[in-house]
């Protein structure tokens, strides 16, 4: 009965452990996202232009 348990919060913590991973790649995705990125380079070759 134990180990069952044990195995049960080990899945459990595995699931868990995949969506924190999910949730950092997608913000991390989301802060270098090429739009942004773009949006950035134009922003700086405005500036050189001036």
């Amino acid at each position: 009965m134990e180990s069952s348990a044990f195995i049960g919060s080990s899945i459990f913590l595995y699931i868990v452990a995949f969506i924190a991973v999910m949730v950092v790649g997608g913000y991390l995705t989301y802060r270098t996202s090429p739009k942004r990125k773009q949006r950035r380079d134009h922003k700086r070759r405005k500036d050189d232009l001036n």
